[in-house]
């Protein structure tokens, strides 16, 4: 055995410690950064919805709605509201990119249809409403929704995505309301502000 290898190997100093210490912290945290922002640049494009599930028509019915303007990306409706729901949903993409790669077809994960939480963000709708956005049929928004216990896709399910898919219309059809007011349907001024001749600019069974 040599003179050269029979010494003992020196033990690394204090300071070469800390340094492999701090490298370590560094490496971690730019592998951090990495993580949530790959995840953070997909879902900051509403585009992305369109990678790896059958979302193209429902991207192109948004970008006609008005909800471009409210909404300017999918999670501001179909994400519950709150930071923590936001970035589930965000790290959880991470499952759709990787099925964009191998070509599978998965539902997005997190998300959910909008709720009145996210109908009422500010800005947007209130359930102060009285009336229509036509200004000629009684409808008590506060009412249907804390009394009846009704969500707003209820009755608007196609509030930005209208007859695309199972989503349904933007307006409520005629025998919803006759669901749950079928006593008062003979009663014109129970519905109407104003008077109106024919069936013409409503939505009828």
């Amino acid at each position: 055995m040599s003179e050269e290898n029979s010494q003992p190997q020196e033990e690394p100093t204090a300071k070469e410690k800390k340094s492999l210490k701090k490298y370590l912290v560094l490496g971690f945290i730019g592998l951090l950064i990495t993580f949530l922002a790959i995840p953070y640049a997909y879902t900051s494009n509403p585009k992305s919805c369109t990678l790896c599930h059958s979302m193209d028509k429902y991207y192109e019915s948004w970008q006609k709605s008005t909800h471009t303007i409210a909404a300017k990306n999918c999670f501001d409706c179909h994400i519950e509201q709150g930071a923590v729901s936001l970035w589930i949903y965000r790290i959880s993409f991470y499952r759709e990119i990787y099925a964009s790669i191998v070509g599978a077809e998965l539902k997005p994960a997190g998300a959910t249809v909008p709720g009145i939480d996210s109908c009422q963000r500010s800005g947007c709708h209130s359930l102060n409403r009285v009336s229509s956005a036509s200004g000629d049929i009684k409808i008590d928004h506060r009412g249907h929704v804390t009394k009846a216990n009704l969500s707003c896709i209820k009755c608007h399910p196609g509030a930005a995505h209208p007859n695309v898919g199972k989503t349904g219309a933007l307006l409520p059809a005629r025998k919803m309301c006759k669901g749950c007011h079928a006593a008062r349907m003979n009663d014109c001024s129970f519905c109407h502000i104003k008077k109106h001749v024919g069936t013409k600019g409503f939505v009828h069974d």
